[in-house]
C-alpha cells in the first residue's frame, strides 16, 4: 500500500496504523527521470515502547449525602513507562450491571466528587487509569455506599455506673439521622494510653446505653460510639469520653421522681397510670416496687419495667383495689433511698369487711360489718341489706340508704334458711356484695343441764344453807335463775324453798321443823325453761350445832383522846350456835407480845368500850375477841396500831337498831325520832324528805350529841324516808329512818271498764299506792244510776282486783266506785270517769260469701259481727228462702263462720241469710248479695303458682309442687324446653285434685331448662313455665378463643361467657398455655374476672396453644383450647398520610399541614419526614433532621418567589411508608392583607352594588385584582366575578328576588397571592328600596 509519493525528506511518520500488526516499509526514490530502485526494512509491530498503567487501588467513599459521594484512590503500583495522563470514574447502581462513565475527562488526581445521585439509591465506583500507552484495568469496585444525608455522630459518652469490671455509658442520638431512622449503634474501647480501638459490643444496640463488661481492674479505657441508620449508613465516631478507671465506686442511690408525683395521682376507674423515676448510684442499685409491705411483680396487668437508670410501673384498666401506696426502693452497699406514690382509684366501693349474723332467733338476727377497705375514692354514702332465701334465687331489699354498720333484721319466718349480703353506696355507684354465710332462723338455746350435787354447809334447828355448783352448759341463754327443792324424809312431795329469784349459788332454806331430816335439790331456769333436777343431796338433821363463836366484825376505833381509844365492833357472824356472853378487849405495845386485857373479869356484854389509863401518844395494838359457852372465840384486830391522842372526828350518826327497822305510828298519832350524832367539831344537822316533801309539820331539835323530829298527828302522807345530814370541817354523813304510818289506805289505782254485756259490767283496777301501812283486806264495790246521786252496795268484801257487777237494766246508764280496806279503816275511793251503758244483743256478721256450688249444695262463709253486744257470740242461724217464695226457712244452726247447705234441687235459685246469737238475743240476717243457681260450678283451669324458679345442688333431689284448681278435674302434660317430659325411673310427675307434683332424683345439669306445664279440661286451658336451676359447676367457656394484638411477646386473648354457668355466677377463669413442642401447660392466671387477658412473658418465634377453664362455687368447667399461634407481629408500613397541603406561607417560610395514614400497619406512627421541590427542579430535599411527631411542620429557609410543593412519608417500626400525594404549588411570599368589610351601596332585587376599602398591606407586590364571593342563605361560598375585578366596587347581578345573600372579597397581587377573605357584608335581602323623594333646599331660599 502507497503511504505517500509526494515526500521531500528522508523521513516520514507513517499513520494510522492498526495497533499490533507487524509491519514491513520500502523507500523508492523519483527524479525528473525516473524511478529509482526500492530499499526494504525490518519488520516492526506497531506498538508503543511502553506498557499501560496497572490496576489504581480501590476507590474509597470518603464523604457522601443523598446528592454526591467524594472518592479517593491510591495510585497504580506501575505506570506503564509513561506519566500518568489522568483516570477516568465509572459507576453504577448497585442492583444493576451497566457501569456507567460518570467523569467527562481524564482526572488529574486520585479524588473525585461524583454528583447526580439519586437519593436513597447504592451505588458501586471503580477507577481506570490511562497513559500514553492507553487504559489500564478498572480497579476493584468500592463497596456500596447509599446516597444519603450522613448520620451524625453521637454525642459524647457519659460514664453512669463504674466497677472494677464494668462500666455503663450513655450518650445522645445523633441531631441528624441521615434521613432514615437511627437502627443501632457500635461502641469502640480503648485501654490507655496506647491501646487500639476495639469493639465492645457484639449485638445491635438499640438503647443510648449499654455496659461494657470484660474490663480489667484498675486499668483506665476511654470509649467512643457509631450511630447506623436503616439505610446502613454509619455515623462518624462519636468524640472520646474522658479517661475511665475501672474500680468500685460507692455512692449512696437517688431517686429523681417528677414533681407531679408529689400529690395524690387521681385516676378513674378503667384507665391507665403510670409510676415512673430515675435512679443514680454507685454500683447499680436494685430496684423494688412494694405495696402494703408485698412485693410488686411483673404481670399482664401490672407492668414493671425496670432498666439500669429508670424504671417504670404502668397499671392498666385500673380497678379500685389498685389503688394504695406504692413504694420504690433503690438500694446498693452505700444504703438505700425511698419514694413513696399515692394512688387513688376513683370506683365504686369495694364490698364491706366482717359480715357477721349475730343473736339469731325465730324471727330476727343481726348484723354487723365493717366499711370497705377500699371506698373508691369517695364517702361512703350510705349501704344497702338484701337478704334471700337460700331456696330462692331472688334478693329482697331488707334496708336501703342506712347509714349504720348495724343493723337488726326482723319479720323472718320460723325454720327458714336466710342468705344476706350489704352493699357499700358511694356517688360513683353501688359497690361489690359481701354475702353472709347461711343462718337457719332458729332459737339459739335450749334447757340447761342440770346442776352439780347440792350440799349443805350451815345447818341450825330450822334453817339450813344449800350450795352447789352451775351446770355444765347453759344451754345457749343465760341462767336466770334456780329453783331449790326440799323433802323431809318422813313425806313423800318436793318442796319449793325460794319464792324470789335465786341467782347465787347459794341459799338459805328456813322454817323448817326442829329435829326433821330433809333432802334437797336444785333446778336450773334459762329462756328455754327448767332443766331436769340435779341429784339429790344426802338427808340432813335440822339440829344447832355449838361452836366457839367467830371473830367480832368490823372493829374500829370510834374516839382517841390523850390517855384513852374508844372502840365499837359488831356481833360476830357467827356465834358458834350459842348465844354471845361477852367480848374481851386487851392491848398490846407494837414492840411487845405480852398483851393486857381492860374489860372486867365477869365481861363486857356491849358492843363498844372505851380502854383508859392510856400513855399519851403511845401506839396500841388492840385485839377483841367474843365469848360463849363454849369460850373464847377468834380475836378480831384492830386496823392499825391506834393512838391515845386527842383528834377530830369526822360527824357519825348512831341510829338506834328500832330506827333502822321500820318505823311504824299510828295515824293520828306523834312521830318522834331521836337520833345520837358524833364528831368533832360539833357537826351541823339537816333534816329532809327522800322526794323534797315539806317538813313544815315537824318540829327539829338539834344538840351536840342528837337531833331529833317530831310530828304531831301524822297521816299516810307522812309515811316514807326522812334523811338527816351531819356535816363538820373533817366530812359529811347522811342516814334515812324509813316511817310507815299505819292509816286507811289510798284510793285503787287504773279502774277500768273490762267488759260490759246486757245486765253486767266487769271492773278491775290495781292496787293503792298508799297501802297505809297494811295489807289491804278487801275491796268494796258500789254502783248509781246517772241520774242519782247515791251509791248502792254491789259487794262489801270483794278479795280481789276485779269485779262484774250484775242486774242491771239493759239500756241504762251506771257509774261505779271501789273502795279499799285495811285493818285501819276504808280508805278512799276511785270511780268510774264516764257513765256505763248496758249492752244489747250483736251486730249482724260481716260479709257473706260464696265458697262452692254444686248441683245440691252451697258452701257458705262470713265475717264475725264488728260487735257481738257485749256477749260472746253462741251461734250463727243460717236461713234459706226459694225464688219466687216470700218464707225464710231456717236451715241449721252453726258455730263457726262456715256452713254447708244440703239438699237443693237441681236449677233452682236460692237466697240465703245469716244471724248472730248471743245471751242477749238473734242479730239483724245479713243477705248474700246475689241469688245462687243450684249447678255444678266449672272452673277454667289456673294456676296458684308460689315459685317461678326452683334450684338445686347438683346431685340432690328436687321436688316442684304446684297448687292449680279446675272444675271438671283437670289433665296435666308435663314440657321440657317444648318438648314432651318423658318420665323414667329419675323423673316422675304425678297430680292430685290440687296439686302437681314433679320429683327430679339425682338432678344432673341436663334437668336445666324451662318446664311448662299444661292443664285441659271441658272448660279451657291453661299452662305456666317454671325454670329449674342446676347448681353444679359451669360449662367450657364458649369458643372460639379470638387470638389479637399479637406481639413478639404477648397476645391477648378474648372468649365468652359458658353457656351453661352452673346456676351461679362465674367467680374467675384459668388461663393456662404450652409451648407446642411440649405437653406440659403452665398457668398464665388462675384468677382472671374478665373474658380477655393479656398472656404476656411470650418467647418470640415459639408457637403456642392456649386453654381456658370456667369456675364456680361448685367446681372448675372443662377447658376450651385455642388454635396454635406464633409470638410475633404482624406489622406492616403504613398507608402514605393524604391531604398535604400549605396552610400559610411568607416569603422565608411555608407551615405544611396534613392527615394521618388510613392504616398504621399495626403499629404506631412513630413521626414523619418531609420533602420539599422547587417547581423547576427534579430533585426532592428532605427538610427535617429529625422525626416529625406532628401532623404539622414549619419548612424555613425559603427563596423568595420561587414556588414549592411538597411530600410526606409516614413511619412506623417497620419502615417508611409510600410518599403521600403532592400538595399544590405555592409561592414563597408574605401574604397580603384582607380587604376591608364590604358595603352594600346599592340593593334591588336583582343586583347588589358593594363597596370595600384596600388592604392595608399587599404583600409588597401591587394588588392586580379582587375576587368577589356570595353564599344564599346557608349555603356555600361561591364566585360572584368572573372576570378580574380592578377598582375597589363591583355590581353583583343575577340575583334572586327576596333571597337572603352574604358576600365577601379576596385580594389578589402580581405575584398570584390571594389574601384571606375579608369579613361578610352580613345578611342582605335582594329587594327594591323604596323609599319617600326628598327636596334638599340650600339656606338662603328657604326665607321668606
Amino acid at each position: 500500500m502507497e503511504l505517500a509519493a509526494t515526500v521531500i525528506r528522508t523521513t516520514f511518520k507513517a499513520a494510522k496504523l492498526n495497533t499490533g500488526t507487524t509491519y514491513q516499509f520500502r523507500v523508492k526514490a523519483q527524479n525528473r527521470y525516473g524511478i529509482g530502485p526500492y530499499i526494504v526494512s525490518e519488520q516492526v509491530v506497531a506498538a508503543y515502547p511502553f506498557d499501560v498503567p496497572g490496576q489504581p487501588g480501590t476507590p474509597v467513599v470518603t464523604s457522601f449525602n443523598k446528592d454526591a459521594m467524594t472518592l479517593s484512590w491510591n495510585e497504580p503500583s506501575s505506570d506503564g513507562g509513561s506519566v500518568l495522563i489522568g483516570y477516568h470514574v465509572d459507576r453504577k447502581e448497585k442492583n444493576s450491571i451497566l457501569w456507567q462513565r460518570i467523569s467527562k475527562g481524564p482526572v488529574v488526581g486520585n479524588i473525585f466528587k461524583s454528583t447526580g445521585l439519586v437519593d436513597g439509591i447504592a451505588y458501586e465506583h471503580r477507577v481506570t487509569a490511562e497513559n500514553m500507552a492507553g487504559l489500564s484495568k478498572p480497579s476493584k469496585p468500592c463497596e456500596a455506599v447509599y446516597a444519603l444525608d450522613p448520620v451524625d455522630p453521637p454525642g459524647r459518652p457519659v460514664a453512669l455506673n463504674v466497677t472494677r469490671h464494668e462500666v455503663t455509658v450513655s450518650w445522645t442520638r445523633p441531631e441528624g439521622d441521615g434521613g432514615f431512622s437511627i437502627t443501632g449503634y457500635t461502641v469502640e474501647k480503648r485501654e490507655m494510653p496506647n491501646g487500639r480501638w476495639l469493639k465492645a459490643n457484639f449485638n445491635n444496640i438499640l438503647e443510648t446505653i449499654y455496659t461494657v463488661s470484660g474490663l480489667s481492674e484498675d486499668a483506665t479505657y476511654e470509649f467512643r460510639v457509631f450511630a447506623r441508620n436503616s439505610a446502613g449508613a454509619l455515623s462518624a465516631p462519636s468524640q472520646s469520653s474522658e479517661a475511665i478507671t475501672c474500680r468500685d465506686d460507692l455512692e449512696e442511690p437517688r431517686l429523681d421522681v417528677d414533681s407531679s408525683y408529689s400529690s395524690t395521682i387521681v385516676v378513674m376507674a378503667g384507665e391507665l397510670f403510670k409510676l415512673e423515676a430515675n435512679v443514680t448510684g454507685r454500683p447499680l442499685p436494685s430496684l423494688v416496687w412494694t405495696k402494703e409491705g408485698k412485693e410488686l411483680l411483673d404481670t399482664g396487668k401490672l407492668e414493671i419495667k425496670s432498666t439500669d437508670f429508670h424504671t417504670v410501673l404502668t397499671n392498666k384498666d385500673s380497678l379500685r383495689k389498685d389503688g394504695g401506696v406504692f413504694i420504690l426502693t433503690a438500694s446498693n452497699p452505700a444504703g438505700f433511698a425511698k419514694f413513696t406514690f399515692n394512688v387513688k382509684v376513683l370506683d365504686r366501693p369495694g364490698p364491706p369487711d366482717s359480715l357477721t349474723v349475730t343473736d339469731v332467733t325465730a324471727e330476727k338476727c343481726v348484723l354487723n360489718w365493717l366499711h370497705p377497705s377500699h371506698d373508691g375514692g369517695a364517702k361512703i354514702e350510705y349501704f344497702v341489706i338484701q337478704r334471700r332465701e337460700t331456696s330462692r334465687l331472688a334478693w329482697t331489699n331488707v334496708a336501703t340508704e342506712l347509714q349504720a354498720n348495724r343493723f337488726k333484721v326482723t319479720k323472718l319466718l320460723k325454720g327458714n334458711e336466710y342468705v344476706f349480703r350489704v352493699m357499700a353506696v358511694n356517688k360513683y355507684g353501688v359497690g361489690e356484695p359481701l354475702e353472709s354465710e347461711a343462718i337457719i332462723c332458729t332459737n339459739p338455746y335450749v334447757p340447761s343441764d342440770p346442776p352439780q350435787q347440792p350440799e349443805v354447809t350451815t345447818i341450825t334447828r330450822d334453817s339450813m344453807v344449800v350450795c352447789w355448783e352451775r351446770p355444765e352448759r347453759d344451754g345457749g341463754s343465760r341462767l336466770n335463775t334456780y329453783i331449790i327443792e326440799r323433802r323431809d324424809k318422813t313425806g313423800m312431795r318436793w318442796v319449793k324453798c325460794n319464792k324470789r329469784t335465786v341467782t347465787d349459788l347459794r341459799f338459805k332454806a328456813s322454817g323448817l321443823t326442829p329435829g326433821h331430816e330433809y333432802e334437797f335439790r336444785v333446778f336450773a331456769e334459762n329462756n328455754a325453761g327448767l332443766s331436769q333436777p340435779s341429784p339429790s343431796s344426802p338427808f340432813y338433821k335440822a339440829e344447832d350445832t355449838i361452836f366457839q363463836p367467830g371473830p367480832p366484825g368490823n372493829p374500829r376505833v370510834l374516839d382517841t383522846t390523850k390517855s384513852s381509844i374508844t372502840l365499837a365492833w359488831n356481833k360476830p357472824v357467827y356465834d358458834g350456835g350459842s348465844e354471845i356472853t361477852g367480848y374481851i378487849v386487851e392491848t398490846c405495845l407494837p414492840e411487845e407480845d405480852e398483851w393486857t386485857i381492860h374489860t372486867p373479869k365477869k365481861g363486857w356484854t356491849a358492843t363498844s368500850f372505851t380502854i383508859t389509863n392510856l400513855k399519851e401518844n403511845q401506839d396500841y395494838k388492840i385485839n377483841i375477841c367474843a365469848t360463849n359457852c363454849e369460850g373464847v372465840g377468834e380475836p378480831a384486830a384492830v386496823p392499825g396500831t391506834p393512838k391515845a391522842e386527842d383528834r377530830l372526828l369526822a360527824p357519825e350518826i348512831e341510829l338506834g337498831a328500832e330506827l333502822r327497822k321500820v318505823v311504824a305510828i299510828r295515824a293520828c298519832s306523834t312521830l318522834r325520832l331521836f337520833v345520837p350524832i358524833k364528831g368533832r367539831p360539833v357537826p351541823e344537822v339537816k333534816w329532809s324528805r327522800e322526794h323534797g316533801e315539806s317538813l313544815d309539820k315537824a318540829i327539829i331539835e338539834i344538840t351536840s350529841s342528837f337531833t331529833t323530829l317530831q310530828v304531831e298527828n301524822v297521816d299516810r302522807f307522812d309515811a316514807g324516808k326522812y334523811l338527816v345530814t351531819v356535816e363538820n370541817a373533817s366530812g359529811s354523813k347522811t342516814a334515812y329512818v324509813n316511817v310507815r304510818v299505819l292509816d286507811t289506805p289510798g284510793a285503787a289505782q287504773n279502774l277500768i271498764v273490762k267488759e260490759i254485756t246486757r245486765d253486767s259490767v266487769s271492773l278491775v283496777w290495781d292496787a293503792p299506792l298508799i297501802d297505809g301501812g297494811s295489807r289491804v283486806r278487801n275491796y268494796i264495790v258500789e254502783k248509781r244510776e246517772s241520774n242519782r246521786k247515791a251509791y248502792s252496795t254491789v259487794c262489801a268484801s270483794c278479795h280481789k282486783s276485779s269485779w262484774k257487777i250484775g242486774d242491771l237494766e239493759e239500756g241504762k246508764m251506771y257509774f261505779s266506785e271501789s273502795w279499799l280496806r285495811n285493818e285501819y279503816g276504808v280508805g278512799l275511793p276511785v270511780e268510774t270517769v264516764e257513765p256505763l251503758k248496758v249492752s244489747e244483743k250483736p251486730l249482724p256478721p260481716g260479709k257473706v260469701t260464696l265458697l262452692e256450688v254444686t248441683s245440691s249444695s252451697v258452701s257458705l262463709s262470713w265475717e264475725k259481727p264488728d260487735h257481738d253486744g257485749g256477749s260472746r257470740i253462741s251461734g250463727y242461724i243460717v236461713e234459706m228462702q226459694g225464688k219466687g217464695s216470700e218464707k225464710w226457712t231456717q236451715v241449721m244452726v252453726v258455730k263457726t263462720a262456715s256452713a254447708v247447705v244440703t239438699g237443693l234441687t237441681q236449677g233452682e235459685e236460692y237466697m240465703f241469710r245469716i244471724s248472730a246469737t248471743n245471751e242477749k238475743g238473734v242479730s239483724d240476717p245479713r243477705p248474700l248479695s246475689v241469688p245462687v243457681v243450684a249447678k255444678d260450678l266449672v272452673i277454667t283451669p289456673t294456676f296458684k303458682m308460689v315459685f317461678t324458679t326452683y334450684s338445686v345442688l347438683a346431685g340432690d333431689d328436687l321436688k316442684i309442687d304446684v297448687p292449680y284448681a279446675a272444675c271438671p278435674k283437670a289433665t296435666a302434660t308435663w314440657l321440657k324446653d317444648g318438648i314432651a317430659l318423658k318420665e323414667t325411673t329419675r323423673v316422675n310427675a304425678e297430680a292430685s285434685d290440687k296439686n302437681l307434683h314433679l320429683v327430679i332424683k339425682e338432678a344432673c345439669r341436663d334437668d336445666v331448662g324451662t318446664y311448662t306445664i299444661k292443664l285441659i279440661n271441658a272448660v279451657g286451658d291453661a299452662s305456666a313455665d317454671i325454670s329449674v336451676v342446676v347448681l353444679d359447676k359451669p360449662g367450657p367457656p364458649t369458643g372460639p378463643i379470638k387470638l389479637d394484638e399479637v406481639t413478639a411477646d404477648s397476645v391477648v386473648l378474648s372468649w365468652n361467657q359458658p353457656e351453661y354457668d352452673g346456676g351461679c355466677a362465674i367467680n374467675n377463669y384459668v388461663v393456662e398455655k404450652r409451648d407446642t413442642s411440649t405437653t406440659n401447660w403452665q398457668i398464665v392466671s388462675a384468677t382472671v374476672a374478665r373474658t380477655t387477658i393479656k398472656a404476656a412473658r411470650l418467647k418470640t418465634g415459639i408457637e403456642y396453644q392456649f386453654r381456658i377453664a370456667a369456675e364456680n362455687r361448685y367446681g372448675k368447667s372443662s377447658v376450651l383450647l385455642s388454635e396454635t399461634i406464633v409470638a410475633q407481629y404482624p406489622f406492616e408500613l403504613p398507608s402514605q398520610p393524604s391531604s398535604v397541603e400549605v396552610q400559610s406561607a411568607t416569603k422565608e417560610s411555608m407551615v405544611v399541614v396534613w392527615e394521618k395514614p388510613s392504616t398504621d400497619g399495626g403499629s404506631k406512627i412513630l413521626g414523619y419526614h418531609l420533602e420539599l421541590k422547587e417547581i423547576n427542579s427534579l430533585m426532592w430535599v428532605k427538610q427535617n433532621k429529625q422525626i416529625i411527631p406532628d401532623t404539622r411542620y414549619k419548612a424555613v429557609g425559603l427563596e423568595e418567589g420561587i414556588e414549592y410543593e411538597f411530600r410526606i412519608y409516614a413511619e412506623n417500626i417497620v419502615g417508611l411508608s409510600k410518599a403521600s400525594k403532592l400538595s399544590e404549588m405555592q409561592v414563597a411570599r408574605d401574604p397580603c392583607d384582607r380587604p376591608g368589610k364590604p358595603e352594600a351601596v346599592i340593593v334591588t332585587r336583582s343586583q347588589v352594588t358593594l363597596r370595600w376599602t384596600k388592604p392595608e398591606y399587599d404583600g409588597g407586590i401591587m394588588i392586580t385584582g379582587y375576587v368577589v364571593e356570595k353564599k344564599e342563605g346557608s349555603g356555600r361560598w361561591m364566585k360572584a366575578s368572573f372576570a378580574n375585578v380592578i377598582e375597589t366596587q363591583f355590581v353583583v347581578t343575577g340575583l334572586t328576588e327576596d333571597q337572603v345573600y352574604d358576600f365577601r372579597v379576596i385580594a389578589r397581587n402580581s405575584a398570584g397571592v390571594f389574601s384571606k377573605p375579608s369579613d361578610t357584608t352580613g345578611e342582605i335581602t335582594a329587594r327594591d328600596e323604596v323609599d319617600p323623594p326628598k327636596i334638599e333646599l340650600e339656606s338662603k331660599y328657604s326665607r321668606l
